[in-house]
């Protein structure tokens, strides 16, 4: 695959834009693929977490706090960009730069008014829509997780996986240990899902597919 830059982006707090960006930083890496992860949020829960685990990968893992123009020709195969929760000129640098941007977005109203001024500001940017795909955190099945469902699925955005809250994740990322730890495999289904979406649907864009890349 072509070099790959993702952002985690959503101007709302708390959804999980750190702890999705430092799944996907794990993941590429357990792959074997090397990363340059930029951590743009001013808070660096994204450099304190990847310090813990920097030992397991040496030279395969790389972490800056600012993005400059020489990325774009980085030797790393995958660049993660974590950013603020802010809709901002940082944000809109990392939009201009990434290929894909997942957003997170938990089963609540507060999230779904946030994002059409989210999806303005890609545009704005120069960002078709199905380069910001959703990630679905922690829906299950109460009613007001249903009632977001059908509004999303009415607005047609383009999601990017489905991963349900797990407290041994943030648990294994506060101890330094792999996210994946103690999970079984049903457990990280998911997230492999996940993944395997967000390079499946790059290849198809690389090949010009902007109306159906995420089309399983």
């Amino acid at each position: 695959m072509e070099k790959i830059a993702v952002a985690a982006i959503n101007h709302k707090g708390g959804v999980g834009k750190t702890t999705l960006s430092i799944i996907l930083t794990q993941m590429a890496l357990l792959k074997r693929n090397r990363v340059l992860a930029i951590d743009l949020d001013p808070q660096r829960n994204f450099t304190d977490a990847l310090s813990f685990i920097s030992e397991y990968f040496k030279d395969a893992l790389r972490v800056k706090s600012s993005l400059e123009p020489g990325d774009a020709e980085c030797k790393e195969e995958w660049i993660i960009l974590d950013c603020p929760p802010v809709l901002g000129d940082i944000t809109k640098e990392a939009l201009d730069f990434a290929d894909i941007a997942i957003v997170p977005v938990r089963p609540d109203f507060f999230s779904l008014s946030n994002l059409g001024v989210l999806y303005s500001f890609a545009e704005e940017a120069g960002k078709d829509r199905s380069q910001l795909p959703l990630v679905k955190v922690g829906y299950d099945t109460s009613r007001l997780a249903r009632m977001v469902e059908q509004v999303l699925t009415e607005k047609h955005y383009p999601v990017a996986g489905r991963v349900p809250l797990n407290r041994l994740i943030p648990y294994n990322i506060t101890l330094g240990r792999i996210w994946s730890t103690g999970l079984t495999a049903d457990a990280r289904r998911p997230f492999d899902q996940m993944y395997n979406r967000i390079t499946s649907a790059y290849t198809r864009m690389l090949d010009g597919d902007f109306a159906s890349p995420w089309k399983d």
